[in-house]
């Protein structure tokens, strides 16, 4: 049994409830919180029930005694209050890493720390608290210890740094102006040497002084955690500094969590991530034996309720007078199973003690979880009298392991499954597959042009596009499926259960339905379209990892065959994604290697036939593929980001063979040149064209510059400006591929252009196609209203020729007139032709 030694009673003290010891000590040790009480002589005087619970040892063990020590360390060590008695606290670094003063006077403190605890034979993470009492000469007394087995917070922590070491995204966890942990991405990034490193760092150390709207780093990161902590989630751009001083802006979502009474700042961030993390501890102090904050109830031997405490009201809603006199029956809910009260009753009865989760509903209807811990009293001839009963709110330590197990298994924009859910759940899901002898599919999704969509309109728009996308991939399958993202725009739908592989060619051609719709998103009408790769099991693979594989060459497939549409994986397919994934390595050492050559295809004068300018035209030199074309591996480059590179260098040499050219006397000869949607957009790219031109001497009307209709229509405000400046510099501009994207004459007319090129699709079947002889003629109408001149591409016989020039088309390019070729050999039969 739990126990006490009394302290004298001072005159005039009023008596407890009952004057019989038994009773006085047993309100005292019902308390859920385990707590003991050493004299000032470090004696133990108090040994309640739930610290006999915690650490194996009974009151009649240690009552009066100085080994209260055994119940928590294998040697002789000062425990808090000890070293509170014996006036050590400036030792408590050395027995608690975790430690803190908990009161203004500094007399309350608090430690953190692992115990044996031998008499349980299992370790346990401990939060203690330690406060002293004192009589009315100001002499101390007594000193109280409470703990608080805090090892399933320890367990839950581990668990989330696991996640963060798995997450291929930067987090962090920031608590009390200081981190707590990070993971190996955020420390690689901000690039430092090691974990500790990171850690031992302070959070200022990692923004500049000042924000680059003025405000002071400091000041503005307290006012942004504040309004995180207000609304929830809060979302911001912030300037950041590496280790080595250089900075950079990343986009963070800070969130507020609760964990086992916790409240953190979890930071996520596209390039780096911040978290705070603050934790109130609870203070006891002497006067917990007077004032409890957990609820308490006490019945008598018949269960007629006769004292509540102002917790308990708090905690219900009733009144005191509401409850006195009541059975508790009407706390309880329906919520707590039957077995559960039954297991109850028969351990009060068996060993009169029973702790367990109970839920209750208050006087508002609103049902809560307590976890109830519940002694029996008897007196001192062992008759029962009264039931003592301790409960504790747990609603939001509930909700917190909710939110943490959420956080671990789900995306946190789309709120779909993440990776780590989706293995887990694939993998039971191919077990059941076997097991019924039905076929599974995993669909792997990339929508089309977001990236385009992203850098154009910024992560904010891209995020909502993300987000409905989401949402139009749940409403399209059952809930026995898997949908979940993987990151960035790729998704990827299990369907469970099929009969056979015509079930996932239907969903699939619902998917792309759906995703297919425009995007209303902020105001603005958006468009993409998704790639769908498509593997079956058990035909393509017999585990998640080879699935996955083979519905990603499956739907890199799908984006050769021209996007939007769903493709079955085949054999094939291995072969054509490991000869993709070779390209993309070969691409980014083609062009410090020199493999990158530029040939020319001649435009010639409708009228003269006169050679009045040549397109350059990429290709690539392989040493050991051979000559590769453009449509081979422009694709690959716009993907991987080394477009933009490749790009450069073909504006560089293209100037520099116009300038080797006009050296050789062949002028008036204008070189046009391609750009990429990635190069349109980049801010640098006037400077780029000015530089090359100040380079190699190139005047205005020597270089043309060519877009895609698709390109310019992208985003036609941000490239009116752009070729309006590109034109400012003596630049002649070209719209490519015309009539094959979805152009609104309404932005073509204010686009400042010299040139329409007919694409080559018209003029291909011009003789014969009713339709592409009516379009190619409205076209060249269209270009002359506007001032334009035409290039017809694809010409390759007298009959387009003949066409063409009848009907008005300034310039001629095709194979009629010479196929592209190195610039010497072009050069060659340039001269000759003169």
């Amino acid at each position: 049994m739990a126990g006490a030694i009394p302290l004298r009673r001072q005159a005039g003290e009023r008596p407890p409830i009952r004057h019989d010891l038994s009773f006085t000590t047993a309100l005292v040790h019902q308390l859920v919180v385990p707590t003991f009480v050493l004299d000032a002589q470090q004696r133990v005087i108090v040994w309640n029930t739930a610290c006999e619970h915690l650490t194996g040892m009974t009151a009649g063990d240690v009552l009066g005694t100085r080994d209260h020590w055994r119940a928590f360390y294998g040697v002789a060590r000062p425990c808090l209050a000890d070293l509170m008695i014996e006036e050590r606290l400036d030792e408590l670094g050395h027995y608690y890493p975790i430690h803190r003063r908990t009161d203004d006077a500094g007399r309350g403190v608090h430690a953190e720390n692992w115990c044996v605890m031998p008499l349980r034979g299992a370790q346990l993470y401990l939060e203690i608290d330690a406060g002293p009492i004192h009589d009315d000469q100001g002499q101390l007394v007594a000193v109280v210890e409470t703990l608080r087995d805090m090892t399933e917070r320890q367990s839950m922590e581990s668990r989330l740094r696991t996640m963060f070491a798995s997450s291929p995204d930067p987090v962090w966890i920031i608590e009390e102006d200081r981190f707590v942990e990070c993971n190996d991405a955020a420390v690689a990034m901000l690039g430092y040497a090691s974990r500790d490193e990171f850690l031992d760092t302070h959070p200022s150390q990692l923004s500049p002084p000042v924000q680059p709207d003025g405000e002071d780093s400091y000041s503005k990161a307290e006012r942004m955690m504040a309004l995180a902590r207000e609304k929830g989630l809060h979302r911001f751009e912030w300037l950041h500094a590496r280790a080595d001083g250089t900075t950079f802006t990343a986009e963070v979502t800070l969130s507020v969590i609760d964990l086992a009474g916790h409240q953190a700042i979890y930071c996520a961030w596209r390039d780096i991530s911040d978290r705070k993390r603050a934790e109130e501890a609870l203070r006891l102090y002497a006067k917990v034996f007077e004032n409890s904050g957990e609820a308490i109830m006490i019945t008598d031997r018949d269960n007629r309720i006769v004292a509540v405490n102002a917790a308990l009201v708090r905690d219900t809603g009733y009144a005191p007078e509401e409850l006195l006199g009541r059975d508790p029956r009407m706390l309880s809910s329906n919520k707590t199973p039957r077995e559960t009260y039954q297991a109850m009753w028969a351990a009060l009865k068996d060993t009169g003690y029973w702790q367990g989760e109970l839920w209750d509903q208050r006087k508002d209807d609103v049902t809560y979880p307590k976890w109830a811990a519940i002694s029996a009293i008897h007196d001192e001839k062992g008759e029962l009298t009264n039931y003592i009963a301790g409960f504790t709110d747990i609603s939001e330590r509930k909700a917190a392991a909710a939110r943490i197990d959420h956080l671990a298994h789900h995306d946190a924009l789309t709120g779909l499954a993440n990776r780590y859910n989706l293995e887990s759940r694939l993998a039971q899901s191919l077990l059941a597959a076997r097991r019924e002898n039905r076929q599974l599919a995993v669909l792997l999704i990339d929508l089309d042009r977001f990236k385009l969509i992203n850098d154009a309109l910024g992560h904010h728009v891209g995020d909502l596009l993300l987000i409905e996308a989401a949402q139009r991939l749940s409403a399209c399958v059952r809930e026995s499926d898997i949908v979940a993202r993987l990151g960035g725009d790729e998704f990827v739908v299990a369907l469970t259960s099929l009969a056979c592989d015509m079930d996932a060619a239907l969903i699939a051609a619902k998917l792309l339905a759906a995703l297919g719709r425009p995007y209303d998103v902020d105001g603005r009408v958006l468009h993409s379209t998704p790639s769908i790769g498509i593997s079956m099991f058990p035909f393509n693979g017999e585990d998640a990892d080879a699935l996955m594989k083979n519905a990603d060459a499956a739907m890199y497939h799908a984006k050769e065959k021209g996007r939007n549409n769903f493709q079955f994986f085949s054999p094939a397919m291995t072969a054509a994604a490991t000869e993709r994934m070779e390209l993309e390595r070969d691409l980014r050492i083609a062009l410090e290697e020199g493999q990158y050559e530029l040939h020319y295809q001649p435009q010639v004068c409708a009228g003269s036939g006169r050679v009045c300018g040549v397109e350059a035209l990429i290709r690539w030199r392989h040493p050991e593929r051979g000559l590769i074309p453009p449509l081979k591996f422009i694709p690959i480059a716009e993907e991987s980001g080394a477009i933009e590179a490749i790009g450069a260098w073909v504006l560089q040499e293209a100037c520099r063979q116009r300038a080797r050219w006009r050296a050789e006397g062949i002028d008036e000869l204008r070189v046009a040149v391609n750009l990429s949607a990635q190069q349109l957009r980049s801010p640098s790219l006037v400077a780029q064209v000015r530089d090359a031109m100040a380079a190699h001497g190139i005047g205005p009307g020597e270089l043309e510059l060519e877009v895609t209709e698709s390109t310019a229509m992208d985003d036609p405000e941000r490239a009116i400006g752009q070729l309006q400046a590109l034109r400012d510099i003596g630049v002649e501009l070209a719209i490519d591929d015309f009539g094959t994207g979805y152009s609104s004459l309404a932005y073509l007319k204010m686009l400042p252009i010299h040139t329409l090129k007919l694409d080559r699709a018209f003029v291909r079947d011009i003789e014969t196609d009713e339709n592409d002889a009516a379009i190619s003629a409205a076209t060249l109408g269209l270009a002359r209203n506007l001032g334009l001149r035409v290039v017809a591409e694809g010409v390759e016989n007298e009959a387009q020729r003949e066409f063409l020039s009848r009907h008005g088309c300034d310039l001629l390019q095709g194979y009629l007139f010479g196929r592209p070729e190195p610039a010497a050999a072009w050069s060659e039969r340039w001269r000759g032709a003169r």
